[in-house]
């Protein structure tokens, strides 16, 4: 059948590796190479025409979907995910929740310190992804509505890069896909967050909620994400046949099971919430 370079959003590696791997199981003559990369970079080299399929972790924003009108771009997009991104700390870290106007505070400086958050006395060590990532830029539109973050302790490249620093210094705060969290140790902690702007409607105003799916699913959890792949794919080439795998049934639970909220297959909300209440 032939073969594929598949641009690839790093947050989201652990899962498009399983997708990638099943997919090659199914169907032995197909062979697809995943390319990590930055979310920003993916999409560039979808409008340069050197990658023919992308998955990022974060839909194209209104500047790139501008270029590409421009551009005449011609381009399939599928919604496959919704992700929830997780706010970490080091396992010694006695703060177990925080406000999203207090991530705020922190994230844009005005916070240093955890006792000013209830934890100790001592001095707070942000660790970001690349500017680039998803990630990075997820966190800046719905925590920081668009401000600009402070000058980190360290700015990393990798999820794991990422889980390493904060397993290493009991005063960082950093953040990571929750995909990544299932290939992590008793290091690190994962925080609970409130969100005190939330509608009214959803009469959750005041409490906590960790990024398990079912409160991804259901909107509770404050900092979400929808995963997209993007396609110049010919429609009978080996990328479209992988984009086809991940959108079915087989290609939608690998998704569940990697704790994100599939996008094309019906939602069990018992079955989300079975797996969201596990620690």
């Amino acid at each position: 059948m032939g073969k594929i370079t598949v641009a690839v959003s790093e947050s989201i590696l652990p899962v498009i590796k399983q997708e990638e791997q099943r997919f090659e199981e199914w169907y032995s003559e197909a062979h697809v190479d995943l390319l990590t990369m930055t979310a920003r970079e993916a999409l560039t080299r979808l409008f340069n025409d050197t990658i023919k399929v992308v998955v990022t972790s974060r839909p194209m924003n209104a500047e790139e979907r501008e270029v590409a009108k421009r551009s005449k771009l011609d381009f399939q997009e599928y919604k496959i995910a919704i992700d929830g991104i997780a706010i970490i700390v080091n396992a010694k870290n006695s703060i177990e929740k925080l406000r999203t106007t207090q991530l705020d505070s922190i994230y844009r400086g005005l916070i240093t310190r955890w006792d000013d958050v209830g934890g100790k006395k001592s001095s707070i060590e942000i660790c970001l992804p690349n500017r680039n990532s998803g990630t990075f830029e997820i966190v800046g539109m719905n925590v920081l509505k668009g401000g600009n973050f402070t000058t980190p302790a360290q700015v990393v490249e990798t999820s794991p890069g990422m889980v390493q620093f904060v397993s290493e210094h009991p005063d960082a705060i950093g953040m990571i896909g929750v995909n990544w969290l299932r290939e992590n140790n008793e290091s690190i902690r994962t925080l609970e967050l409130s969100d005190p702007s939330a509608p009214d409607s959803l009469g959750i105003r005041g409490k906590y909620f960790a990024p398990f799916q079912a409160y991804i699913y259901c909107g509770f959890y404050p900092i979400t994400r929808e995963i997209y792949i993007y396609s110049k794919a010919d429609m009978y080439s080996v990328g479209a046949g992988f984009i086809s795998f991940i959108t079915s049934a087989p290609g939608q639970q690998i998704i569940l099971n990697n704790g994100l909220v599939p996008a094309t297959m019906p939602i069990r909300l018992v079955e989300l919430t079975n797996k969201g209440i596990q620690k």
